[in-house]
């Protein structure tokens, strides 16, 4: 009885202090969750529609001719674009955007109302044959949803940040695409749009593993090298300004 007694007591205890250190964590997730929240809503937004630091604009981003070569087994396509303009990335909703300390990581979500493309291409496409293509092109995703979550570390003694992992889900309302003269006829052009449409649709949504996968593998290295020594507390300052 004395034994079950006293279990009970040490439970009551580490039960207080749990509260006692879960209560000012949860008080710093939230201070630390809307100084992200300000910062990607205000200054990364003003970031993607200014450029600097040798980023150019991205909100629109412009190019005024692009050479194009894409080749996937016997399919090939060579040919370029002129005055392309891609918008949207900066129109984005913060959903979620949550930052737990206790479990370091950053959980997050956005949606886009629409990123699209709009182009004049001339295209060279080829499969044991070649159709030469030229027109004007527009392209959308709309509805985009982009989920995910950021894991990182903290070093026991030099505090120094870690990014362990990045995991990216994508997920897309609708598809539009009206690319001109895929066919010269106006019926047969519409329904290999459609078939453009679908494919891209299927290929986001059906593939999300795929492409929290793909992400991880590529940023995860890349934003360990961007923050070299730096501590939370650096990366913090350099946020909020400090």
């Amino acid at each position: 009885m004395r034994s079950e007694l006293v279990v009970v007591l040490i439970l009551a205890v580490a039960s207080c202090k749990g509260a006692e250190i879960a209560e000012p964590l949860a008080a710093q997730d939230r201070s630390f969750s809307s100084v992200l929240l300000e910062f990607i809503d205000e200054d990364l937004r003003s970031f993607l529609q200014t450029g600097g630091g040798g980023v150019p604009v991205l909100a629109p981003l412009k190019a005024s001719h692009k050479s194009l070569d894409i080749s996937s087994g016997e399919f090939k396509i060579k040919g370029e674009v002129e005055d392309f303009v891609l918008q949207g990335l900066d129109g984005y909703e913060i959903v979620i955007m949550n930052l737990d300390l206790f479990r370091s990581r950053l959980t997050f979500e956005l949606n886009f109302p629409s990123v699209n493309i709009t182009t004049q291409y001339k295209a060279d496409v080829g499969s044991g044959y070649s159709i030469q293509r030229s027109g004007g092109a527009f392209f959308a995703l709309e509805n985009l949803n982009i989920q995910g979550r950021i894991s990182y570390s903290l070093g026991v003694i030099s505090n120094n940040l870690r990014v362990k992992n990045i995991l990216v889900y994508p997920s897309v309302g609708n598809v539009k695409s009206e690319i001109e003269n895929l066919s010269k006829y106006r019926i047969l052009n519409r329904k290999l749009n459609e078939i453009v449409e679908e494919f891209v649709s299927l290929t986001i949504n059906d593939n999300t593993d795929y492409a929290a996968n793909w992400v991880d593998e590529l940023l995860t290295p890349v934003c360990n090298d961007l923050i070299g020594d730096r501590t939370l507390s650096d990366l913090i300052a350099i946020i909020t300004g400090n």
